[in-house]
């Protein structure tokens, strides 16, 4: 248990401990002062879903209007018969501030567990980096991408050779995702995995850019072949079988860029002018 889980425990038992004043001064009183225990734990929940700036909001807003009834009852007594109230303003004065105190506290437990979420989802993200295989495809990742294309510069440099930069894009992945749910979305990948690599030569690098998305590295490759590959991509990745068997049709956009030796460009420019690219190129 690390150090931030024990604070929002230590943070949550606190809570639960303050709450127990309001709701002792409301304890066994009528209906209506039962009813602003409710909301007391109402706004309790409301700040630990949404933060404290939204809790304190609701609370201020909540104690006006509560106290300024409460004191228009026992100022003119005209209500009493209708909205009968035992609380005085001198308990209601030690309600708020209860209330006040616990918003707050549960403004910080939410603050924590948001903490905690943006920490957890940073470890992962660096988890991601060392692990270089993409589970579903068996590509390397987008993280090892990058490492690849430095050195495929530095090789072509030294060879005076081309290559050719892929980059190729599932068209409503997420409408696919929706539709057949995630085992069926694994599948695909899996399925496209493997026609990609009877596509592609021994030499040729592939790589699992993105959920949506497939990169390719093709070593020693010219502009003259880009359109033969597409066709190939095409012709083999177009048409895929669910697992229950249904044939459905695909549709792809896809992206290119030539190297050329010793030409000035950074990876972050590649990247931009292939994905400008798979914009409007439809295979």
């Amino acid at each position: 248990m690390n150090k931030q889980i024990r604070k929002i425990i230590t943070l949550i038992i606190i809570l639960l401990i303050v709450m127990q004043i309001p709701l002792f001064l409301l304890y066994q009183r009528d209906s209506q002062e039962l009813l602003l225990a409710i909301f007391l734990i109402a706004l309790v929940i409301i700040t630990l879903s949404y933060g404290s700036v939204v809790g304190l909001y609701s609370s201020l807003l909540y104690l006006f209007i509560i106290g300024s009834t409460i004191f228009y009852i026992q100022l003119t007594n005209n209500l009493n018969a209708f909205i009968p109230m035992s609380l005085k303003m001198s308990e209601f004065f030690m309600y708020g501030i209860s209330i006040i105190v616990v918003v707050l506290i549960a403004g910080r437990v939410n603050e924590l567990f948001r903490e905690n979420a943006k920490e957890r989802t940073e470890l992962n993200e660096k988890i991601s980096k060392y692990v270089a295989i993409d589970v579903n495809s068996g590509f390397d990742n987008r993280y090892r991408l990058e490492k690849d294309i430095m050195a495929e510069i530095k090789r072509a440099n030294r060879s005076n050779t081309t290559f050719v930069f892929v980059l190729l894009e599932i068209q409503y992945f997420k409408s696919f995702q929706q539709l057949y749910g995630d085992k069926e979305t694994i599948y695909l990948i899996q399925e496209l995995a493997v026609n990609i690599n009877k596509i592609m030569r021994f030499t040729d690098k592939k790589y699992r850019f993105d959920d949506d998305q497939f990169a390719l590295i093709l070593p020693d490759t010219s502009n003259e072949y880009i359109h033969v590959i597409y066709d190939k991509l095409a012709e083999n990745l177009k048409v895929h079988q669910l697992l229950n068997g249904k044939l459905v049709t695909l549709t792809f956009r896809a992206g290119h860029y030539i190297y050329q030796p010793n030409s000035e460009v950074t990876f972050d420019e590649m990247i931009g002018i292939t994905k400008n690219e798979t914009m409007i190129n439809e295979i």
